[in-house]
């Protein structure tokens, strides 16, 4: 009783039984009616107006008016309160008013009365059930939406990891073939990476601390692979710390880079990787030499990674965020910035 009166018609009952105390008593101290006969007759009036009420805002508004069929609505809904209203000004005249009363023109006028009281009432009820549904509705698309965009992200971050899995394993092998003791130290680095990845990205946000951890780990174990045929100028500004950003954002544009960096043995083969923190903008900088063989205006490097990394800003930072990727002869450019709320 208690859910059905606080969750579904509590406001209702209440209404109704306000409006019955208020008109019967003002029509017992304004016209002289008994009480009892007061009540009656407001009574009696406030029974087919909550028919009315109820029956265009429960039956009419799902069947016409959802239905944007707005002509059979406004049809329906003037027949029967036209019809409510001289019911109950019949009602009122001839079973509880005086034998005065019982006149043609009496009836015409009381009901016209009624008719714009019941028309009143039936629009602040329809308006109050439309806003309610629309809060409701909005409600519904926002937890959906937002149901969307986590799964979404979920499996964005989930399509990263075997591309991750892939360079690091095949980096450990060329290690072990190399040096055994560097390729142990480097799988435990490479066990906490993954542990990083498992245990501690399931959240929206992690400090930034946490995230270029996982980026120097990764970085030492390419710079292992690549060896001293790559230049590496990476860079992490003193004032880079004290702020939470989405977790492995930054990795696919820095394995970008290492897998597509240049192999040349006459040249100068480099990456650049510069991360700062300033005026509540934070910016990582990446420039890496490339092969000049490769296409560059519809250049699609990166794949599934790059993709998703774009998606992903576009869902968590969208407004707040500018990439701008330059790809050039012998050079490929990415310099990303994002406004941290």
């Amino acid at each position: 009783m208690r859910l059905f009166f606080t969750k579904y018609k509590g406001f209702h009952i209440l209404f109704w039984l306000a409006d019955l105390i208020f008109w019967s008593v003002f029509s017992y101290r304004s016209y002289d009616a008994s009480l009892p006969s007061a009540f009656a007759s407001t009574g009696i009036w406030l029974f087919f107006q909550a028919t009315l009420v109820y029956s265009i805002i429960y039956w009419l508004l799902p069947r016409y008016f959802y239905q944007k069929k707005y002509g059979r609505f406004m049809a329906v809904a003037i027949l029967l309160l036209v019809a409510s209203a001289f019911l109950i000004a019949w009602i009122e005249i001839y079973f509880i008013g005086s034998d005065k009363l019982k006149t043609s023109a009496n009836l015409l006028y009381f009901s016209l009365f009624i008719g714009m009281t019941n028309f009143y009432t039936s629009f602040v009820f329809i308006a109050a059930k439309l806003i309610k549904n629309k809060i409701v509705s909005d409600r519904h698309h926002h937890a959906v939406e937002k149901e969307r965009t986590e799964n979404e992200l979920r499996f964005l971050k989930s399509q990263m990891n075997p591309h991750f899995l892939f360079n690091a394993i095949n980096s450990i092998y060329v290690l072990i073939r190399k040096d055994q003791e560097m390729a142990a130290s480097t799988l435990a680095t490479f066990a906490d990476m993954l542990r990083y990845q498992l245990y501690e990205c399931n959240t929206p946000n992690i400090p930034v601390e946490r995230e270029i951890y996982y980026l120097n780990n990764y970085v030492q174990l390419e710079q292992l692979r690549k060896g001293k045929s790559l230049q590496l100028d990476y860079q992490v500004g003193a004032e880079v710390r004290n702020f939470s950003i989405a977790p492995l954002l930054l990795l696919p544009f820095v394995e970008n880079a290492y897998k597509y960096v240049s192999t040349y043995t006459n040249k100068e083969n480099s990456i650049r990787l510069h991360l700062h923190y300033q005026n509540n903008i934070f910016t990582l900088e990446i420039d890496n030499t490339t092969e000049a063989t490769i296409p560059r205006e519809d250049d699609k490097r990166g794949g599934i990674g790059l993709e998703n990394v774009k998606r992903r800003l576009e869902l968590i930072y969208k407004g707040n965020y500018d990439l701008r990727i330059t790809p050039a002869a012998t050079h490929y450019g990415v310099l990303l910035s994002i406004n941290i709320l």
